[in-house]
């Protein structure tokens, strides 16, 4: 993490630059899938 400066509309500016940590996107997948997964099957047996 550090400070990065980048130049928009002829202008310079100072922004945070960070890396991105690895796995959280797919961790973040994962928990979104088995939770509409669970949904699904709490709401189809609703029904009955």
């Amino acid at each position: 993490m550090g400070i990065q400066k980048k130049k928009f509309n002829g202008e310079e500016f100072e922004i945070l630059d960070h890396a991105e940590k690895p796995g959280f996107r797919r961790a973040f997948h994962i928990i979104i899938c088995a939770a509409v997964i669970y949904f699904i099957y709490i709401f189809s047996h609703v029904a009955h």
